[in-house]
This record gives C-alpha cells, sequence and structure tokens, in this order.
C-alpha cells in the first residue's frame, strides 16, 4: 500500500517512467476558498478506481450511496471510474495531456509521485489543504514530510501509518496438513525446507513470473529511489545513508542464487518467463505455497480466499520509508477544473469513515456483511461479492485504516496492532528525501530497458551461472548511465542531510 504483481507491471514500469508530459497547468488557483458554496449546481467529481479483472458491477450502488453523503456534507456528486492496473500510467498521462475530465487520480502503484510531478500531471495542493484540507492533513501529519516534492505537496498518503517489513504470504491449509512451522523471521534455509516439503506434496513454493520488478525488495526490504531501484537504493535505510546500485551487491546475489537453487530443484514453475498467470492467480488456484510481498498489518486481507486459511510471516524487521508512504496516493489532476470540489472529496474520506468504507469495501450487505461477534470486521463471504466482481478494491487504501472497517481475517485488534507495528519500526534516515531524477529521463529509460531485458530471468533463477548474469546487468547498467545517477543523488542527499540536521 501499498503488492507483487508479475508480468502485469513490468511493462507498464517502462511506460511511466516514458510517459510524455501532461499539461503545464500545474498550479492551484491563486485564492482558495475554504467555504463550500451549497447553493450551486453540484459537481461530479471523478475518483479513479485501480483493479485488476474484476467486473465491479455494483460501483453505480456505491455512487449512489455516496451522494447520499457527499451531496449533503460537500454538494458533490461522485463518479467512480475503473482502470485497469496496467494502463493506469497512460490513462492518467494522456487524460491531462487531452484535457479530458480527471479530478482524484491514484499517485504510486505504478508511478511514481515524483515521476508524476515531472510529467506536470499533478496539481500543487498546499493552499487547497489549507483551505479544505484540515482533515486530510491532520491524518496524515505523520507521514507529510513524504507527501512532499521540493517542500510541495502533491499527494496525499493512502498509508499514513506507513511502516512496512518484508514477508511471506502462504497457504495455512496446506502449512497445517504437512506440519510446517512456518515463524517470523524465517531463514532462507528454513524456507527452503518449506519449498521441499511443498514440492513433495506437488505444490510449487512460489513464482516469479516473468517479472523485472525488484522482487527482493518483498522479502529483505530496503529504500530505493525510481521505478525499481534505477537511481540506487539504500538496503540499510534505518542504519545508512549510503546509495548503491543494489543489483551489484551480495544481498541481491544471494537472493538471485536462492531463486536459481529453488528453480533448479523443481521448487518454482520452469514456465515463469512464458507463463503470463499472475502470482495472485496462481496462488488463489493452489498452484503455489506462498509468495513475498511487502507487510503491512492488513496485508493478509488482500490474500483472503475462500477455499482456504492465509497466514503470513515477517521476514524482515519493519522500516519507515518515502517509498511505503507513497505506495498509494490521492492527487489532484492537473487539469481538474474543479480543484477545490476534488480536494472536499480527499478531505471528506478522511473525515468520514463511511465515505472511506463505501470506496474501499462497497455497499454492506450488498457487497460485504459483517463477521458476528465482532465491533468492525467484514467480510465477502456469502455475499454475492464473494467471487470479487461486485465490487472490489484490491490496490487503493481510503482514509483513516485505524478508523474503518476491516476484512476478516483481521480481527478489532487491528487499530492497536497497526499503531504497535508502526511504533515498533525504526524512520529510514532518509525519510522525507526525494530525488529529482528529471535530468536523467534518458538514463532512466536506457536502465529501465536493461532491467526489462535482463531482470526476468535472475529473478526466475532461469540463469546458467547467477555471478556472471549479475555482472553482465550490472556492466549493461553502467553503460546506461546507472552510476552517473546514483552518484548524483548521493550529492543531492548528502546536501539534504546537511540541510536537515
Amino acid at each position: 500500500m501499498k503488492k507483487t504483481l508479475a508480468l502485469v507491471l513490468s511493462v507498464l514500469m517502462l511506460a511511466a517512467l516514458l510517459a510524455g508530459c501532461g499539461s503545464s497547468n500545474n498550479s492551484a488557483p491563486a485564492e482558495v476558498s475554504g467555504e463550500i458554496d451549497k447553493e450551486e449546481a453540484p459537481y461530479e467529481v471523478s475518483i479513479q478506481f485501480v483493479g485488476l479483472f474484476e467486473e465491479n458491477k455494483d460501483i453505480a450502488e456505491v455512487e449512489k450511496a455516496l451522494n447520499a453523503i457527499t451531496l449533503e456534507k460537500i454538494n458533490c456528486t461522485v463518479d467512480i471510474v475503473p482502470v485497469f492496473i496496467g494502463d493506469l500510467p497512460t490513462t492518467t498521462s494522456l487524460g491531462v495531456a487531452g484535457d479530458e475530465k480527471l479530478d482524484v487520480v491514484a499517485v504510486g502503484l505504478t508511478s511514481p509521485m515524483d515521476n508524476m510531478v515531472s510529467q506536470e500531471l499533478l496539481l500543487p495542493l498546499d493552499d487547497l489543504l489549507a483551505a479544505r484540507g484540515q482533515d486530510a492533513l491532520k491524518v496524515t501529519e505523520h507521514v507529510a514530510k513524504a507527501q512532499k516534492i521540493n517542500g510541495v505537496t502533491y499527494a496525499i498518503s493512502g498509508y499514513p501509518y506507513a511502516a512496512m517489513c518484508g514477508s511471506f504470504v502462504y497457504n495455512k491449509t496446506m502449512a497445517d496438513e504437512w506440519g510446517l512451522d512456518m515463524h517470523d523471521g524465517m531463514t532462507i534455509a528454513e524456507l527452503t525446507e518449506a519449498a521441499k516439503v511443498a514440492h513433495e506434496h506437488g505444490v510449487y513454493m512460489t513464482s516469479y513470473s516473468n517479472s523485472s520488478q525488484l522482487n527482493y525488495k518483498f522479502q529483505l526490504g530496503g529504500d530505493y529511489f525510481g521505478t525499481n531501484g534505477a537511481f540506487g537504493g539504500i538496503l540499510d535505510p534505518a542504519n545508512s545513508t549510503t546509495i548503491v546500485n543494489v543489483f551489484d551487491s551480495q544481498e541481491y546475489r544471494d537472493f538471485w542464487k536462492q531463486n536459481k537453487d529453488w528453480y533448479d530443484k523443481g521448487y518454482t514453475p520452469s514456465d515463469m518467463l512464458t507463463d503470463s498467470t499472475t502470482v495472485q492467480e496462481l496462488f488463489s488456484n493452489q498452484k503455489l505455497f506462498g509468495t513475498a510481498t511487502g507487510y503491512t498489518t492488513n496485508q493478509m486481507a488482500s490474500w483472503v480466499n475462500p477455499n482456504f486459511e492465509v497466514d503470513i510471516i515477517r521476514t524482515s524487521d519493519p522500516i519507515i520509508s518515502t517509498a511505503g508512504a507513497r505506495e498509494f496516493m490521492l492527487g489532484i489532476a492537473a487539469n481538474c477544473k474543479r480543484p477545490d470540489k476534488a480536494m472536499d472529496l480527499i478531505n471528506l474520506i478522511y473525515a468520514d469513515p463511511d465515505v472511506a468504507n463505501l470506496l474501499m469495501y462497497g455497499v454492506e450487505g450488498l457487497d460485504y456483511v459483517a463477521v458476528e461477534g465482532t465491533q468492525n470486521v467484514i467480510t465477502a463471504v456469502g455475499t454475492g461479492n464473494e467471487d470479487h466482481n461486485g465490487y472490489y478494491a484490491p490496490f487503493v487504501h481510503y482514509g483513516d485504516p485505524t478508523a474503518i472497517k476491516i476484512v476478516a481475517p483481521l480481527t478489532d485488534s487491528y487499530p492497536a496492532d497497526t499503531k504497535a507495528f508502526e511504533n515498533e519500526a525504526k524512520m529510514s534516515l532518509t525519510f522525507g528525501y526525494d530525488f529529482d531524477g528529471s535530468a536523467f529521463s534518458a538514463e532512466a529509460g536506457a536502465i529501465a530497458s536493461v532491467l526489462e531485458q535482463k531482470l526476468p530471468a535472475l529473478n526466475a533463477g532461469a540463469v546458467a551461472d547467477v555471478d556472471a548474469a549479475v555482472d553482465e546487468l550490472v556492466a549493461a547498467l553502467n553503460a546506461a548511465g546507472m552510476q552517473d545517477v546514483i552518484d548524483a543523488n548521493q550529492a543531492a542527499l548528502d546536501a539534504w542531510l546537511a540541510a536537515n540536521k
């Protein structure tokens, strides 16, 4: 929040880097009033709703329920606009460039905020927030630095509790049947033993698909700059401010050697480089025992399956990073005709849990029901939305997570668990830092092309010799100018650290 998408996402990351600039109308109104005009005709605010392949047949019902609230409170109606996650970067960039109707847009996920700002796709929000966004500011004050670039706020975080760590989500029903001891802090050797048992039962341990993503970070963490670490990364952000080419690190070599070991032993599918089936689908169909994913206290709810029990273990220490806070955000499109009304909706999402619940989960009784014996836990099991085709929000996070409803198997302890996890986490030493990579667009494109070509085989373990393949990758990245970008990034970070002592 934030979530492994294999082939679908690996292609669109390059599109996000190379998308053309949008409108130059990247400025808020000169004066922003805080008053809501109840006498004017209601404005319809569009909001992007990012999904995978769901039908979302109940959107009209969700809009109807939303409008009953928004008309009264902020004099607007809401238009929920479904966007396939693979189309998100181009939908926003082409929409702004073509001056299509765009209001509240998804930031993060597939297009980092800094990329969208450099492409002039987002309005600055500080004046709007000061006049009409106090509730949103209050909920996200803990991560306010991560919402800014060069001191200007461009989006509001969907992760106001931004602590994350690496984890492995798995089929607990299988683990219990096989007698596996799955626990926090499992080592690679222990996970390999679990993979051996899964293989003996005809189940793959996991799949990396045809992915050019940084799968390492889902298992072992780190903080990264640019799409897929194109501008470098910090492997131990709680204790270090040194930016490195993570692909040239011993940690990454060891990770890829683990992947090759599993691939050679048949613990992962042999057709990963050609099969476009997502990890989510393979897991849901019980072809996989589990998968690495970024851990937050609500992450397991994204993997709930009616056919088997799911659980999750932590595989690294929690960290609060800029990237974590930016995993999913809400921004206002640069060509929005009524930024004031767009901000009214954003603020209401953080002020009114009923609004956030509708956007997150749909309509109670239609898309979900309360879990008996709980205060705030819901489930889609037993409803027409059990197949996730009524209304399903797998990638978006709205409002204050400690105030809205939660999905089983989470429990009523979730708000306290979330705050405890946040308190346990260490803050990245570079929290709030942002590297302006706009001067390196050519290098970014070249680096993305190299990663697109060479990472999938390494991630899958489908290489003859890991060290030789990594050496080839690093040489190609250096030829694309990656070290030059990292050097510039380090110099900028050093200056930022000196200014923020």
